[in-house]
């Protein structure tokens, strides 16, 4: 390619950028700002919740969380925490499920239609039974349907990790841990 070619195309690619023209990489996925509304606080239960790792299901009756939600300039458009837990079983046997950090980021990145794709950050629980304690933190996914207004943890990714555990070598430190629930916020997110 000749010099004043080259010269021509850099300069097209730089004015291109400045005014907008390139085409945002499919990774960035960010959407913010993000508009919630009716922003405020919130409380829902799920009923039947589940946490799937490789060689075990751990669910429970229902469990409630509470926090606030916000029109939002980042992706961050919340908060949420762990506030009611009852039902708790894993192979016939009860457990406890307890927070050991909290809030919790709820937070949108994309949307599609009617549906917005989220998450939960920094999440970080211990599970307590016999013979059986384990920790898992990270990130749970899901989607916000506006119609339905359910946020669904559709066990999807892997960053939701148990970071120890001495659980028979049913649940073991590194397992990407799978949450399945869902919870009724009656927001419209966009």
């Amino acid at each position: 390619m000749h010099a004043s070619t080259r010269r021509a195309v850099v300069a097209f690619a730089a004015s291109a950028a400045l005014l907008g023209l390139t085409t945002p990489s499919a990774s960035a996925g960010v959407q913010a700002p993000w508009t919630v509304t009716p922003s405020g606080p919130y409380t829902s239960t799920a009923a039947g919740p589940s946490l799937n790792v490789p060689n075990a299901t751990l669910t429970c009756a229902a469990n409630t969380v509470s926090g606030s939600l916000a029109s939002s300039t980042t992706n961050q458009i919340g908060t949420t925490a762990l506030s009611g837990v009852s039902g708790c079983s894993f192979l016939g046997m009860g457990f406890t499920l307890s927070t050991m950090s909290t809030p919790w980021k709820v937070n949108a990145t994309s949307i599609s239609g009617s549906i917005v794709t989220a998450n939960v950050s920094g999440i970080a629980v211990k599970i307590t039974g016999t013979g059986c304690t384990a920790t898992i933190a990270g990130t749970a996914h899901g989607t916000y349907n506006n119609s339905t207004k359910l946020f669904q943890f559709t066990g999807s990714g892997t960053d939701l990790k148990v970071t120890s555990a001495n659980c028979l070598g049913l649940i073991n430190t590194g397992d990407v841990a799978q949450y399945v629930a869902s919870y009724r916020l009656g927001v419209v997110i966009s």
